[in-house]
């Protein structure tokens, strides 16, 4: 057994230890300068240094989620990744300001950017268009939600081309078709332009393509329908010579008719 002194010793260190840590664990926190993360993100902003401003933006949000700033913060963390173009993530913030904060003044230029996050995600024609399709209903809830908004002229000009973008890789599907002489499945991509994209340039286009289809197809009143309404939706712009080819093509496909018949006599 130790002795009673040594004891006593242990005991009282044992105690002051417990003191220590509860006097320790009573310290005031050190207050955290929000407004001070929020500048600092901002400087990094503006020297583009898009990793660091997340950061400090961050910090605001996570910590001061109800504090003034914490709306410009959230706006400016989609804002960071939008201008590093990685624009999916940039959609998820720009959404998460929209959820948290419906008051902001941010909100509206969010929702547009959320429709141009999927635009700019949106690849070539020729490749799927799942962001296309994203976009263009993003853009028109946009202008159905705010028809006033300064950012309306420029949805517009977005859900026109987007169309046409959605247009042309259907035509382009029935051009293949086409040249590959499988006539009625042609004909149904050059439809589904005619019907999902009849504003788009590329409507006139299939109409061309279909009635030379329809001409390889001998579907001859179905033909001479449409050639009258290619005549009668025809413009300055309007190419001649495809005209040309068409009434050619008819003529041609006639007389192979009249030498079969004559073949077939002998």
């Amino acid at each position: 057994m130790p002795p009673k002194r040594q004891i006593l010793k242990i005991v009282l260190i044992s105690l002051l230890i417990i003191y220590l840590n509860n006097c320790a664990s009573n310290k005031p926190k050190p207050v955290v300068d929000f407004e001070q993360h929020y500048r600092q993100g901002t400087e990094y902003f503006n020297k583009k240094k898009w990793d660091k401003a997340i950061e400090y933006f961050t910090l605001v949000v996570i910590n001061s989620p109800g504090s003034e700033l914490a709306d410009d913060a959230q706006f400016y963390i989609a804002e960071c990744y939008f201008k590093r173009k990685e624009y999916l993530l940039a959609a998820s913030e720009y959404q998460q300001l929209i959820n948290r904060y419906a008051y902001s003044e941010y909100v509206e230029e969010a929702f547009y950017k959320i429709a141009l996050s999927q635009y700019k995600s949106s690849p070539r024609y020729q490749l799927d268009q799942e962001y296309s399709i994203y976009a263009l209903q993003s853009f028109q809830d946009f202008i159905d939600t705010y028809p006033q908004s300064r950012f309306r002229t420029d949805s517009e000009q977005k859900i026109a081309e987007i169309r046409s973008k959605l247009a042309r890789k259907l035509f382009e599907s029935g051009k293949l078709y086409r040249k590959m002489q499988e006539w009625k499945a042609a004909i149904i991509y050059f439809d589904k332009v005619l019907e999902s994209y009849y504003d788009t340039e590329w409507a006139e286009k299939a109409r061309l393509e279909k009635a030379y289809c329809l001409i390889r197809q001998r579907q001859f009143d179905q033909y001479e329908l449409l050639f009258k309404e290619i005549l009668a939706r025809s413009t300055p712009q309007t190419d001649p010579n495809a005209l040309e080819y068409l009434r050619t093509s008819y003529h041609k496909e006639l007389r192979k008719i009249e030498r079969e018949k004559r073949k077939r006599a002998d």
